[in-house]
């Protein structure tokens, strides 16, 4: 019997409410709860939306700064054929993961500690690779040396997600600032034009560059990069 293909479906308005309150509850801390939610409102049902239409039909996804697992849980909850693999440098944060998932009682997540900043030992390929808001965190020679890494790991037809901030609007992208230095505690981020990510993209693979207008005052983009045919 052929095995029905993956389709990440667009969930109706009261059974996403649902699965995003079963995941938030998924966290022991009020902090951790909290951030959630303001998580999700940043990546808001829309931007799901989105995501899911760039993800329909891929079963292996590889995750780098998973965080605390929370899209790894949302992904791998609406859909059990779906093997998602997440990374993050923090491992206090994979733990918390690790611990959400299995209280949605997910057996199809794998959470793990691994620095987005380093080489990145990929042995297995993935039908998608996804990073939401990374590498804007990254400086520029670690950005293009992730890239590469995923890049090199994506299985035929596979693609790269890449939400992140651009740099305009200039007003948007300071308001963005702000708020990452609070979060941070820092003052270093590296915000890339979509000039800068097609630069820095192998030639053997193409890119598509969806900035997204929301009510809150973010320059959203989405990249998706796939092989040239």
């Amino acid at each position: 019997m052929t095995t029905p293909p993956i389709v990440h479906s667009v969930p109706d308005l009261p059974a996403y409410r649902r699965l995003l309150r079963r995941i938030i509850r998924a966290y022991d801390s009020t902090i951790v709860r909290a951030y959630c939610v303001v998580r999700f409102q940043i990546i808001n049902l829309n931007m799901l939306h989105i995501l899911s239409l760039c993800l329909r039909g891929k079963a292996r996804v590889l995750e780098v700064g998973c965080g605390f697992g929370l899209f790894g849980c949302y992904f791998a909850a609406r859909d059990s054929r779906v093997r998602w693999h997440g990374l993050d440098l923090n491992a206090r944060r994979i733990e918390m993961a690790r611990s959400a998932a299995a209280r949605l009682g997910l057996t199809n997540t794998k959470f793990a500690v691994a620095d987005a900043r380093e080489t990145l030992e990929l042995e297995e390929r993935f039908d998608a690779v996804v990073m939401m808001d990374l590498l804007h965190h990254i400086p520029d020679h670690s950005k293009r040396q992730l890239l590469d890494a995923v890049l090199s790991r994506l299985a035929p037809g596979g693609v790269l997600i890449i939400k992140d901030v651009t740099r305009r609007p200039r007003w948007k992208m300071a308001f963005t600032w702000l708020l990452d230095v609070a979060m941070t505690q820092g003052f270093d981020m590296w915000y890339w034009s979509p000039a800068q990510f097609r630069e820095a993209i192998d030639e053997r693979f193409e890119m598509e560059a969806y900035p997204i207008n929301d009510w809150l005052p973010y320059p959203h983009i989405v990249y998706v990069v796939t092989a040239r045919t």
